[in-house]
């Protein structure tokens, strides 16, 4: 008999090894939030257009990271995140950083729709009872085309929000990455087709994070995606451009400039075969 694959275990923790040397194991799952907001009325008190909120442990600190168009008509200081996946205290809010003014390749990618939550001086690791994801440059990576990926998010058709029930409703994705050329070096894509799915679109997903099997690490937070009949594509920024986003937060600098080192993606891998061919 085959082993259950991943996907279908309670407990998906993986055994990663940090740059130190120790060894931790950690399910990315316990990390995502359903993220909702305060209305400000007393008969409707909280709402959603939907999202996805993630919880990282960078430097000591827990970070959220989700996506900006998660707000719509909402504004930060309304935005609650919990101790827990399902209830739990509400962590107290900092401050709200996100990309602005890009330059060079920068310009019009979807990296600027990706934004880290600062939390109060209060909150510390220990205020998440469901764990935050430990980010290490060990517990990171950069997907391969072809890579097995999964992705936690919460969908916003079947989560409910009611005068006295808050229900998030999680689902698991099984995609693979399939990236094309792009014009944005940020972004990579996921495809996964679905025998008879139970849900219709992926509204909600935006925020989640992209958990790659093949590399037992973090991959990237999803920014965009569509439902086609059973066929779902996900668009996700890189975890190296969400890294150095987060990076910069955390150091406190007001803006930050690197390189990415060139990628092959799939088209990239059909010209070059192509050319290692030639006589």
């Amino acid at each position: 008999m085959k082993p259950p694959r991943l996907i279908h275990l309670p407990d998906q923790r993986v055994t990663q090894t940090l740059a130190s040397g120790i060894t931790i194991r950690q399910d990315f799952r316990t990390a995502t939030r359903f993220p909702f907001f305060h209305t400000g009325h007393d008969q409707w008190q909280y709402a959603t257009h939907g999202g996805t909120l993630f919880v990282v442990l960078y430097g000591g600190k827990p970070y959220g990271l989700t996506c900006r168009h998660v707000l719509q008509t909402f504004d930060w200081g309304q935005l609650v995140v919990t101790a827990e996946r399902f209830g739990g205290g509400a962590a107290g809010l900092s401050k709200i950083a996100y990309a602005s003014n890009p330059k060079g390749y920068a310009v019009d990618t979807d990296i600027l729709d990706l934004a880290v939550i600062q939390f109060s001086d209060d909150v510390t690791s220990s205020f998440f009872t469901d764990a935050a994801y430990l980010i290490d440059e060990r517990t990171v990576t950069t997907s391969k085309v072809g890579d097995a990926l999964h992705v936690h998010g919460a969908l916003k058709a079947p989560s409910e929000i009611a005068e006295t029930i808050i229900a998030p409703k999680f689902c698991l994705l099984e995609l693979v990455d399939n990236t094309p050329l792009s014009n944005d070096p940020t972004l990579r894509r996921a495809f996964g087709m679905f025998e008879s799915p139970e849900f219709a679109d992926v509204v909600g997903l935006s925020g989640s994070p992209v958990f790659n099997v093949t590399q037992s690490a973090l991959c990237g937070i999803v920014v965009r995606g569509a439902m086609n009949g059973d066929t779902c594509t996900l668009w996700y920024v890189d975890m190296f451009d969400v890294l150095k986003l987060l990076a910069a937060v955390h150091e406190g600098k007001d803006a930050t400039f690197y390189e990415k080192p060139a990628i092959l993606r799939s088209s990239d891998t059909a010209v070059a075969k192509a050319a290692s061919e030639k006589p």
